[in-house]
């Protein structure tokens, strides 16, 4: 009950939208596939109090995935999302009196798939300022290695209903959006509040510069505890910082995007930020799609 009614008061107060596209709806049987990879390498982590430590090993983390939008007609859009991820610890043990860990667990890596998504969008609002209201759909399929702590995404399902807001001015040369989401989150996980900003210039309608800030914050009502053990009372899943229950995070990204012919679509991002449970280093992301 307490969970319905904060997802009542997010969409009451906040009336606004966290997705890909923002309100922005695809013509009937026209679509957007996008294939993307991102890079994350960190020996260092925002840990649960906010504050940066090194940790034991080095974290690769690996993301290649299919992202689809498809418009079922003017205003219905259906979203798609497949990724696959590799991630993997160094054989080297940190040294450092600074480090974050007395204690330590195997290396290793592991292969396979994040949660899938699937999600519908609905745009009731289409003129100058557009207006729109979504709801994903997670699938648990995500791999987890508890000898490692190795994860390739939360071991938990999770529904998220969005509202998204967005318009262009100046003769069409910037576009503003604004996506606000919850995610109800199962199997003892905390649910998240989450929002998606962005300001895009284009001086063609062909080369885009976009401004994006990002962000997901913990309810803190889920029981999972991250694998306390005696020998690790913060929990064996901080040794990696994969998908941890709890984690927050705010990101500052730029983005590159420049179109072929209206239909081929090159696109490149870096996000930094801050938070508690994820790396303490940027992100790197890279970007190939069509559209139709």
């Amino acid at each position: 009950m307490t969970r319905f009614f904060t997802l009542l008061l997010l969409f009451v107060c906040l009336a606004q939208s966290v997705t890909a596209g923002g309100p922005w709806p695809k013509k009937k049987n026209g679509g957007y596939a996008q294939l993307g990879f991102t890079y994350v390498g960190y020996s260092k982590y925002f840990n649960q109090d906010g504050d940066v430590v090194n940790m034991r090993r080095n974290v690769t983390d690996f993301t290649t995935q299919l992202y689809i939008d498809f418009g079922l007609t003017d205003r219905l859009t259906m979203t798609a999302n497949l990724p696959f991820k590799y991630v993997a610890t160094s054989d080297k043990i940190a040294s450092s009196d600074t480090v974050s860990f007395l204690d330590t667990v195997p290396s290793g890596g592991l292969f396979g798939l994040n949660n899938v998504m699937l999600g519908f969008k609905y745009t009731i609002i289409n003129k100058k300022v557009l207006f729109a209201a979504g709801f994903n759909a997670e699938a648990n399929v995500a791999k987890y290695d508890s000898l490692t702590t190795l994860r390739t995404g939360p071991s938990t399902f999770v529904l998220h209903p969005y509202l998204s807001v967005g318009t262009s001015f100046y003769k069409g040369k910037f576009y503003t959006l604004l996506d606000v989401g919850y995610r109800v989150r199962l199997k003892d996980y905390s649910d998240e509040a989450d929002f998606n900003f962005e300001l895009g210039f284009s001086w063609n309608q062909k080369t885009y510069f976009i401004a994006n800030v990002t962000g997901r914050f913990s309810l803190k009502d889920g029981s999972y505890d991250n694998n306390v053990t005696a020998v690790h009372p913060n929990g064996r899943d901080l040794h990696t910082s994969l998908y941890p229950n709890n984690q927050e995070y705010i990101g500052y990204g730029l983005k590159f995007i420049q179109k072929f012919k209206h239909k081929v679509h090159l696109n490149a991002g870096v996000y930094l930020g801050s938070g508690k449970m994820v790396a303490a280093v940027p992100s790197y992301n890279l970007g190939v799609a069509y559209e139709w």
